[in-house]
């Protein structure tokens, strides 16, 4: 089984979106760090950046990812390099591909929900990848 993990430098940001950080007081953004951590490959994705990690930890566990996740991530792999055939039955490099996209775009969705409030600057962030 493996972890994914995230920079330790923007853990503080998933905590601030994910509500599964034992906040209940405070209005997330998304439930849990998972779902933070997808958006922001999705974004790393759409944006066609990858960010290497640095000192990092774990947040959560690769069984919380659905089918339909681990697809998203297979084809992002495949879409990368042609030759990555191999690769679909390594979890680990699955996992580091991921991991680097989550890391380019959770530094675009930082720099975004800095200059508003989270729910303005997240549907301008979802704007500005589309365009």
């Amino acid at each position: 089984m493996a972890r994914i993990r995230i920079e330790n430098a923007v853990h503080e940001f998933y905590r601030t979106l994910a509500r599964d950080d034992g906040d209940t007081a405070t209005k997330k953004t998304f439930e849990t760090m998972k779902e933070v951590f997808m958006i922001a490959f999705g974004f790393g994705v759409a944006k066609g950046q990858r960010g290497a990690l640095g000192p990092s930890r774990e947040i959560f566990d690769d069984s919380l990812l659905r089918a339909e996740d681990w697809d998203l991530i297979k084809a992002v792999v495949l879409a990368d390099d042609e030759g990555a055939l191999q690769s679909l039955e390594d979890t680990d490099q699955l996992l580091r591909v991921a991991q680097e996209y989550a890391n380019a775009g959770i530094r675009l969705m930082q720099s975004h929900f800095l200059a508003a409030k989270p729910e303005e600057s997240l549907a301008a962030l979802f704007l500005d990848t589309l365009t």
